[in-house]
């Protein structure tokens, strides 16, 4: 689904930045608590963050126009892309090692000399720090997404709007 956003023509890019970027957010947000109370829904996780992707460069191309405050609001953005990516990865990643390792065993079946079947004892390794990492990814995720949710940054951020560039 392709969302159409509130664009004026005869408005200065400023202008309508100032007014797509807060509705930007909420479409991102929108997801936001699906994906706090339900770790494992990965589609919504991954939903969220294409979701996010046109802020991210909504917000970069509004650097250029609005106030240094801005900046920090851009960079959290990109850092809660960024672990999102991350998360991403992880979750796409995971299972290919796993259907390796799976395929592994089914050979190791078919050999009769122990000595000569393959280990899979490195990738059990990854997928365990796979899903550790991508554990303490999620938490800092979460953590992220609260602070971007409260009122305070939204507030916050539409104040940068309004101050001129230093």
């Amino acid at each position: 689904m392709t969302r159409k956003y509130p664009l004026d023509k005869k408005e200065s890019l400023k202008k309508n930045l100032s007014v797509i970027i807060p509705v930007m957010l909420e479409d991102f947000l929108a997801l936001s608590d699906i994906v706090l109370n339900y770790p494992l829904r990965k589609n919504i996780l991954h939903e969220m963050r294409k979701r996010g992707k046109p802020l991210r460069y909504a917000m970069e191309i509004g650097e250029y126009c609005f106030s240094k405050n801005f900046k920090q609001y851009l960079d959290e953005i990109k850092e809660v892309l960024e672990l999102m990516g991350e998360i991403h990865d992880a979750d796409v990643m995971i299972p290919e090692i796993n259907l390796h390792i799976k395929e592994i065993r089914l050979f190791n079946r078919t050999i009769d000399d122990p000595k000569q079947r393959l280990s899979t004892k490195h990738l059990r390794e990854i997928v365990i720090y796979m899903k550790n990492q991508r554990r303490g990814n999620y938490s800092l995720l979460c953590e992220k997404i609260k602070y971007i949710s409260s009122e305070n940054f939204l507030e916050n951020l539409q104040n940068s709007f309004n101050k001129v560039k230093d």
